[in-house]
Formats: C-alpha cells, structure tokens, sequence
C-alpha cells in the first residue's frame, strides 16, 4: 500500500465503509445466519487490522533503514492509516462482546420460560444490536477520517501537530470497560 497516494487511501476508506455496513447488517441476519455472518465479520475486521498494521510497521522499517526518503506525505498517509487501526481495533473488540452475548443468549434459552427469562433475552438481544450498531458507527466514522485525510495527504502543512497532541490522540481511545461476568442459578429444563 502506498500511503502517500491519496488513490490508495480511497480506497481504504471504501474498504472501511464496506466493513461498516456489513458489521451493521450482522444485526438484521435472521438467527440461523447470525453466528456466520458475525465469524464472517470478526475474520474481515481482523484481517483488515493485520492489514493496516502490516502498512504501518513496514513503512517504520522503511523509515529507520531509507529516513531521506520520508516526505511529508508518507508521514501523513502513515498517520492516517495508523489512526485508522483503533478504531477497526475497536470495532473488533466489539465483535468480540457480541459473541459473548451470542452466548448469553443462548444460556438463557436454557431457561423456563417466564417473565425474568424473556426480560432478560430482551435485554441481551438489544444489548447485541447496539453493541454492532457501536461496532459499525466505529467503522464509518474510520472511513470518514480516512476519506478527508485523503483529501488533504498532499496539502502544504499550516503546522506540524506538537509532540503532546500526537501523543494525545495516540492514547485517546480506549477499549470499552469489560462487562460484568453473569453469574445466578443453574438453568433448569
């Protein structure tokens, strides 16, 4: 990937926006199908991480072994696709409390059926849709930055950002807090 061509970075952001509207599909796949198109999803999310991390380590290898050769617009494109992987990590990360609601679920079915059972499925079931609708706005709004930052690779620098504000947006994000751990009574059947 050539990350000081805007072409390249377009494409990035349809592959970005691509994953986005799949991930937010996951959650309209009818029961049977849900488990599959969420392994689907979770294996695209990941490759696409490994795929912006292969870009990104490799163009710092490239960097310390050729540093006369680092234009402004690599180093750009660099950002770009870097800041790119946080939210994609992010996205993933959500895929993967999906599956533990998936799971959820699917113990609750194990329970009689009665008032606190079906309030509880309800509760897990909508807790899955926004969790992939979180999932999926993480993605658009990748695909949006993305898009603009190709847009503007190539553009004369008003100022380089500090050191601080690097540093500060590199940390800015973090993970979702764990959910708690379910715990209660053996199902009966």
């Amino acid at each position: 990937m050539d990350l000081d061509n805007p072409a390249q970075l377009r494409i990035l952001a349809t592959r970005l926006r691509d994953r986005a509207r799949a991930v937010a599909a996951v959650a309209s796949a009818p029961a049977g199908y849900l488990q599959n198109r969420m392994g689907d999803e979770t294996s695209n999310l990941a490759d696409l991480l490994a795929d912006l991390t292969y870009a990104v380590t490799w163009q710092l290898d490239e960097a310390a072994r050729r540093p006369r050769q680092q234009t402004r617009e690599l180093r750009r494109g660099t950002a770009a696709v870097a800041r790119a992987a946080i939210p994609v990590g992010l996205a993933l990360a959500g895929l993967g409390q999906a599956v533990a609601q998936l799971a959820a679920l699917h113990a609750l079915d194990a329970y009689e059926p009665s008032d606190e059972q079906q309030a509880a499925v309800h509760h897990t079931h909508h807790g899955l849709e926004q969790t992939l609708r979180d999932a999926s706005a993480q993605l658009a709004a990748a695909a949006e930055r993305m898009s603009h930052d190709a847009d503007h690779v190539d553009d004369r620098p008003r100022r380089p950002p500090t050191p601080s504000e690097i540093a500060a947006h590199a940390t800015a994000s973090a993970l979702p807090p764990a959910p708690p751990t379910p715990s209660g009574p053996n199902p009966t059947r």
